[in-house]
């Protein structure tokens, strides 16, 4: 786990370091888990610089400690006389680790937490502080996306080809909106792409909600193969549906992957 110096600024004369949060962010959200970043403000108001060595934590989740860490810095970061840098403090959360350490957990869309310890700081004659610090936060429980595949609808189906509608339903199983930003998918039939590219832009999917894609098909089996005409006249079909929704949430934005392969119905309409 890495301090990242993000930026610098002046700072009006105190008497010792002062450290606040900035921002609270969530980043790398994945059906495994996230990092919660705190990015904090330390402020040096004295006549000399200070060096950050080394910091200290305990991270409490619903009132039970889900980590205790210490570590020391490669690298000390320099706040100069007077001023002040931002600083990332990253904090790792595994929902495996998390459900076997902190009871309660499963069913709940978004957890609180605290986070207490402490900031130790060298000055030029290598004498430390350590400066305390406390930040309450929460976070969410990831669920990723739910893809189910309708019966493909077959307007015409000849020797020749195929006029298709192919059909997915989206499900959104977390506690928060997902609006797809651009949802970009690969369909297979058997080991044949039949389609790919982007759709979804600008819909919403609200918590627990879904919504249905819809994706018209004309194939030539003269280019693509008469096997898939075979599946088609015979079904069940073999299907593929694949891709990478990139959404905007309340959480910030980020990308999910999906995929789901099954034999899927065939309805003939006229």
């Amino acid at each position: 786990m890495v301090l990242t110096i993000l930026c610098s600024q002046a700072f009006p004369a105190k008497d010792e370091i002062e450290i606040t949060v900035r921002e609270k962010k969530v980043e790398n959200l994945s059906r495994d888990g996230l990092s919660l970043v705190f990015y904090l403000n330390v402020a040096n108001p004295l006549d000399s610089g200070r060096w950050l060595t080394r910091y200290d934590y305990r991270l409490v989740i619903e009132q039970t400690e889900y980590l205790k860490l210490e570590t020391t810095l490669n690298e000390p970061i320099k706040v100069e006389a007077k001023g002040s840098v931002v600083v990332a403090l990253p904090v790792k959360i595994t929902y495996e680790l998390l459900l076997r350490a902190v009871p309660g957990v499963l069913g709940k869309d978004k957890l609180a937490c605290f986070l207490a310890g402490g900031m130790t700081f060298q000055d030029e004659r290598r004498r430390e502080k350590r400066v305390q610090i406390a930040f309450a936060g929460e976070f969410p429980i990831f669920r990723g996306v739910d893809v189910e595949l309708r019966p493909i609808e077959a307007k015409a189906l000849t020797v020749g080809g195929a006029d298709l509608v192919f059909k997915a339903v989206v499900k959104n199983p977390n506690g928060f909106d997902l609006k797809l930003e651009s949802m970009s998918y690969k369909l297979d039939f058997g080991e044949k792409t039949v389609s790919s590219g982007t759709m979804g832009q600008g819909v919403s999917i609200a918590q627990r909600g879904e919504q249905l894609f819809s994706i018209p098909l004309l194939l030539d089996f003269f280019e693509i193969g008469r096997d898939i005409f075979s599946w088609l006249e015979q079904p069940p079909l073999p299907v593929s549906f694949s891709g990478e929704a990139a959404v905007e949430s309340v959480w910030g934005r980020f990308k999910i992957p999906f995929s789901k392969t099954e034999k899927v119905a065939v309805s003939k309409i006229s």
